[in-house]
């Protein structure tokens, strides 16, 4: 046999080692891997997924009463700072002043408790990744709720005692049975962009309250 012929031979070869798995003795061996059960990786999942559907459940009936009680009351309170005004008489008379600030009481309830509700809720869904800054996000929202709905009626109280004194001039009682529109959309403005601010300020506490009791923890556990 030529040179060139053994050469294409050793081409030959080397191609067809190259070009076709290799079997028998050339064969290797395939890695093998551990797989956990299907049901078992799988169950988790809907595990956490029908846990959220739940915690969203108990968030919306929290949410439906808590706004129950702030129309409600939001309006208590009103009519005492009015002079015990009957609220839905003054509507009924289409009585637009009182309209105006009857709205804006309850928005600013509902904006005050409402920072409480996220609070509580966004630690209820930490509870499954970290259950022990799930509960003290969960106390802590909790006392930040009971913050809010005490602070809510005092900052109306406020907002009627600060407007009082810049509005010496103005009788407001005998303005708002009048139906002074003017009055109201100032009154329900003022009380809207005040309860923004008292809100944050209920949720500043919550939270300092809540790193408060996860130092302790942490100064308790010795860490």
């Amino acid at each position: 046999m030529t040179v060139a012929a053994r050469c294409w031979s050793v081409s030959c070869l080397v191609t067809c080692l190259v070009a076709f798995p290799a079997t028998g003795a050339f064969a290797e061996t395939a890695p093998t891997t551990v797989t956990l059960d299907a049901g078992v990786t799988s169950i988790w999942p809907v595990l956490n997924s029908l846990g959220a559907l739940i915690l969203g459940f108990i968030q919306l009936i929290l949410g439906l009463s808590l706004a129950a009680f702030a129309i409600t009351r939001g309006l208590v309170v009103l009519s005492k700072l009015l002079g015990g005004i009957d609220i839905w008489d003054e509507i009924k008379k289409k009585n637009p002043a009182v309209a105006l600030l009857a709205a804006g009481v309850v928005i600013s309830y509902c904006t005050v408790i409402g920072g409480g509700i996220e609070s509580m809720t966004r630690a209820l869904f930490a509870i499954g990744a970290d259950p022990i800054g799930g509960f003290v996000g969960l106390f802590s929202g909790l006392l930040n709720l009971v913050i809010a709905v005490m602070v809510a009626s005092f900052a109306i109280t406020v907002v009627f005692k600060v407007m009082d004194k810049l509005t010496t001039g103005i009788d407001e009682k005998a303005e708002f049975a009048n139906g002074n529109v003017a009055i109201g959309i100032i009154y329900c403005g003022t009380l809207i962009g005040v309860s923004g601010l008292v809100a944050n300020s209920v949720k500043g506490i919550g939270t300092g309250v809540g790193m408060l009791i996860s130092s302790l923890i942490h100064l308790a556990s010795g860490g």
